[in-house]
This record gives C-alpha cells, structure tokens and sequence, in this order.
C-alpha cells in the first residue's frame, strides 16, 4: 500500500497545474481559497488513514451468533454474526437456530462452538 500522503500531495499538484494553465495562479483570490481548502482537506484524509490503518474492524472473537444451517464436525455449516452470514466449522454437533460464541477465524471461515457450553466453561473457569 503507498504512504497515506500520496494521495492528497497529488491532489494538491493537479490542482496547482489547472491553477497554471488557467492563469488563476496569480490571482490571490481564487488561488490561496483553493489552496487552503484543499490543503485541509488532504490534512484531514492522511489523518483519517493514519488513525484507522491498524485497527480491525472484523473482529468477531468472542461475538455470539445464530446457526443458520447444521455445523458438524468435519463439515461446515453456516452462521450469522452481526447480520453477516459466514461458513462455520465446530467440533461439535450445533443445529440450525442454536446459539454459537465464535473462538477464532480462519481466513474466510469462523471457528464457533455452542454458546451454552461456552458459557459452562466460562463460569466453571471463574470459580
């Protein structure tokens, strides 16, 4: 990916090459507005990229979903997270409309298991 200042620094230069070849470089007027204007708007665009290129957006760790269609072990089955249909797998058997708390993702697939067992094991650990 190239550096989040590329983009606004080639802004800025076709806007100075239009203001050039227009003849509105010398005009105080319509140049530093234009200038000024863009120039916050390329500030705000590399602050923006800078701000959000590391954080994940599609972390479903931990997110509770509904079973959509029959997961068992060895075959995939489908779940719905967040309003987002994705292909499951589990260790164990989870029928449709059944509850699921995913564990991890791999790749395009969610690792899901039942979300009563899951919150078993998670009131047993905290005794």
């Amino acid at each position: 990916m190239a550096h989040p200042a590329v983009i606004p620094v080639i802004i800025i230069l076709v806007l100075v090459i239009v203001l050039v070849l227009t003849g509105y470089i010398f005009d105080p007027i319509v140049s530093l507005p234009s200038l000024f204007i863009i120039g916050y708007l390329s500030y705000r665009m590399v602050y923006v990229i800078l701000k959000t290129r590391h954080r994940d957006i599609y972390t479903y760790i931990g997110k509770i979903g509904e079973v959509e269609r029959d997961i068992t072990p060895g075959h995939t089955g489908f779940v719905r997270v967040e309003g987002e249909i994705w292909e499951a797998i589990s260790d164990e058997n989870i029928h449709k409309g059944e509850s699921v708390v995913v564990l991890e993702r791999r790749g395009l697939k969610l690792v899901v298991k039942r979300a009563d067992t899951f919150e078993g094991n998670k009131t047993r650990q905290a005794n």
